[in-house]
């Protein structure tokens, strides 16, 4: 690592109004106490350790460092299967929705909500150690021996084996093999070599041993570094992603208001779509504009939707939320949470009442919404980021049940324990339930309405 260029790089940064010095200084600091391995796919989380609170922080400062030139960002796909890099691309604009994973073959769909991760690195300026990007097996596959090998040397470890069948891989170089423990157990300590060699992967490539002790040998003769890792060869179907530990999810970033500001513009293909397990989708609604532009002409009218807009915006993005698009005097946005939509609205609610104050009540603005959560689809439209699916259309139906001040919720929302807490919280205490037949949406639904507060 070039200590010098890194410093000149955190002088920019710390000079930025922007930036966060507590995060910033928890960054630098990681940066010095880890390895050029662990600095290669920076995870933000593991950063903050047990300051949490500083997550976001260190994102937006991440970002900023992207910008400027400090750091690399790489969008990456994670097999559901085993959960190695099947992909990784430097910005969502080369996003697959298919992929194959190249260390056990599964093809399966990125979810960009839990199969994306999106890590960072040091500018190549500051650190290339030549090596390919590379995740360690999660825990749920039961990862046993560890070894890494530089070219031309010879590492081993004994580790006691239960019978089954093993995998061992090189995370690097995509080498694998099959090591079958069967038989009598034993004491004595069984020794086999594997060599990674150049352009061939392990030499040999299936193994047969007793359970036990085992020590295995590996002896690079091929690339710069090897390595070897055995784990379970039964792989599940989908690896939750509970298992994988906290990180950053390709979702997650594009809701930074500083992701949008700076990388907004990298966007899917117009052929790409990418697909969603679980978002939070609001619609939102300005009632009697109709009359607004009747009684006050196009040009004031119009000049108070837009100002509608800028309170929503800023109180959608206070809570983590992104402004999707605008419809007319409609508004669509997403979240990463039911709860955080909530308080968006309320707080919306909130600073509308403080504009209408003082203005004669025939200008006033009245705001309806309407939360539903589900999976979607993830396209571009119009140049930026869109989605699409039946919980886009479900959120839109179900605006349409709230009126002036109120705020409709689907089933799906209602039920959400983080959700009943923001209620709560909030005190709100009239959710009405009512049996809704939605335009479009087969069944009768379950709608639960509330009036939202306009005291601060």
């Amino acid at each position: 690592m070039n200590t010098a260029s890194l410093s000149e790089q955190m002088t920019r940064l710390r000079a930025r109004k922007e930036v966060d010095q507590e995060a910033l200084d928890t960054l630098d600091s990681w940066l010095h106490a880890h390895s050029a391995y662990e600095r290669m796919r920076i995870n933000p989380y593991l950063v903050a350790g047990p300051r949490q609170d500083l997550v976001r922080k260190l994102v937006e400062v991440l970002l900023i460092g992207t910008y400027l030139g400090t750091f690399e960002m790489s969008w990456e796909i994670h097999c559901s299967h085993c959960n190695m890099l099947a992909a990784h691309f430097p910005d969502l604009s080369q996003g697959k929705e298919r992929s194959t994973c190249p260390m056990c073959q599964f093809a399966f769909t990125a979810d960009l909500s839990e199969r994306v991760e999106v890590t960072f690195a040091l500018s190549r300026s500051i650190e290339d150690i030549g090596l390919p990007l590379a995740c360690v097996p999660p825990a749920c596959l039961q990862p046993t021996f560890g070894l890494v090998c530089p070219n031309g040397q010879t590492v081993g470890a004994v580790e006691n084996l239960a019978a089954g069948v093993y995998r061992y891989v090189c995370l690097l170089t995509l080498s694998k093999g099959i090591l079958t423990v069967e038989g009598e157990p034993t004491e004595e300590i069984q020794e086999r070599t594997i060599t990674q060699q150049p352009g061939r992967g392990f030499v040999p490539d299936t193994l047969c041993l007793r359970p036990g002790p085992i020590r295995l040998i590996l002896k690079n003769q091929g690339p710069p570094i090897s390595g070897l890792v055995v784990h379970s060869d039964v792989l599940p179907r989908e690896i939750p992603p509970s298992d994988l530990g906290p990180r950053l999810t390709g979702l997650e970033l594009t809701h930074y208001p500083t992701y949008q500001r700076l990388f907004g513009d990298k966007v899917l293909s117009a052929r790409e779509r990418m697909r969603i397990a679980s978002v939070t989708v609001l619609f939102t609604d300005l009632t009697g504009s109709t009359r607004l532009y009747e009684q006050m002409g196009d040009p004031d009218a119009y000049n108070l939707v837009r100002d509608h807009f800028e309170i929503l915006i800023q109180a959608v993005q206070r809570h983590g939320g992104v402004l999707i698009k605008t419809i007319g005097d409609a508004v669509m946005a997403s979240f990463l949470s039911n709860a955080a939509a909530l308080l968006a609205m309320q707080e919306a609610m909130q600073l509308l009442h403080v504009y209408n104050a003082g203005r004669p009540e025939e200008h006033h603005l009245h705001l309806r919404a309407g939360i539903h959560r589900g999976p979607a689809i993830l396209v571009t439209l119009n140049n930026q980021l869109d989605y699409f699916g039946r919980t886009v259309n479900k959120a839109a139906r179900i605006q349409a049940v709230a009126r002036s001040h109120e705020l409709s919720v689907s089933k799906e929302v209602f039920t959400d324990a983080a959700f009943q807490e923001a209620v709560q919280h909030l005190g709100l205490t009239d959710l009405r339930e009512s049996i809704e037949d939605l335009k479009g949406i087969a069944g009768a639904q379950h709608v639960y309405t509330t009036t939202l507060s306009s005291a601060g």
